[in-house]
């Protein structure tokens, strides 16, 4: 287990003060495009948007920074290479606190989103592409959502514990051609037989959806069945090619969140990424009030909740801070 790390003394001064955030929501009713306007500074653009927000109820019609252009993953990982190659990205904690952790430094974090994102192209993933993300809680499911976004692609999170009907019908709602999942997880030490779920739900939707490809990262090394044309391991296909990031318009779509599926189907909630991308790297600047050397843990929601523009877990950060994944609610 990674060394407890201590919060850095002296405290710094809280990022909004009560009567800052009355301020700030005033100004947010009563000048709403450059009250955001503002805010979309915190990111790095392509093209800086010049409208804010625009919405209509009849017919519904919602868009954020719709001028505007960017790439999130270059937000949350390449732009912090020049001061922060070095500095700590992610801290992984494995299911078994007695095994070793794995940390990331953002160079690290860069080179294996880059791999991981070669590895979708060899399979064919283009901007556009659903994909869908069925993982344990490693640091792979991390970079797969970042090298989804790197290409354009738009990822579909879909907690490891649901069945492979649960599944099926999420491969099927969205269209999903690609799937990144491993061999097995690890949950409370148990294993989860992820790659023979994903036989399963593919058996029941191949009939609607047919998927072009599986990618299986090792993490137990468990044995699996393996479908020559469709399944690749990571390890194989993966390199270190360059692989620039795709310049995305804001109201692209970065991913797709199914609900439930509780109080009927599961429905999908869509997220673009300029919106998005603004959202988070705001609500974490002033509500989570991170401060520079801070280490930040959070399990809410896990793998199916991303939040991009964090400086923390369960994605990377956007702003040179460190995160924690970790693997187990418990």
């Amino acid at each position: 287990m990674t060394p407890i790390v201590k919060r850095p003394e002296p405290h710094a001064p809280t990022h909004c003060t009560p009567e800052q955030y009355a301020g700030m929501y005033r100004r947010s009713i009563e000048a709403p495009d450059a009250f955001w306007l503002e805010q979309a500074r915190r990111l790095d653009w392509v093209r800086a948007p010049t409208q804010g927000g625009e919405w209509a109820y009849s017919p519904v019609g919602i868009s954020w920074f719709e001028d505007g252009s960017l790439n999130l993953c270059y937000n949350a990982v390449d732009r912090h290479l020049a001061q922060h190659a070095n500095t700590t990205a992610l801290i992984f904690e494995p299911d078994d606190p007695a095994s070793a952790g794995r940390s990331l430094t953002y160079g690290e974090l860069h080179a294996e989103v880059v791999r991981m994102a070669n590895a979708l192209k060899s399979l064919g993933v283009t901007k556009g592409d659903r994909v869908t993300i069925y993982m344990p809680m490693i640091i792979e499911g991390v970079t797969a959502m970042l090298a989804c976004a790197r290409l354009g692609a738009v990822h579909s999170v879909v907690f490891g514990g649901f069945s492979p009907e649960a599944l099926a019908g999420r491969i099927e709602d969205c269209a999903s051609r690609f799937i990144v999942t491993a061999d097995e997880g690890l949950r409370g030490g148990k294993r989860v037989p992820l790659k023979a779920n994903v036989d399963a739900a593919l058996r029941l939707s191949a009939h609607a959806i047919p998927v072009d490809g599986v990618l299986v990262v090792r993490r137990t090394g468990g044995a699996i069945a393996m479908q020559e044309g469709r399944d690749h391991w990571l390890e194989d296909i993966a390199s270190d090619d360059d692989c620039p990031c795709e310049v995305m318009a804001a109201e692209d779509p970065l991913f797709i969140l199914y609900t439930s599926g509780s109080t009927g189907k599961p429905k999908g909630v869509l997220h673009t990424t300029g919106g998005y991308g603004v959202w988070t790297a705001s609500t974490f600047h002033y509500v989570f009030d991170y401060q520079p050397g801070e280490v930040f843990w959070c399990t809410a929601g896990s793998m199916r909740r991303p939040r991009w523009c964090s400086k923390a877990c369960p994605i990377t950060p956007i702003t040179g801070g460190s995160g924690m994944w970790w693997t187990s609610t418990r």
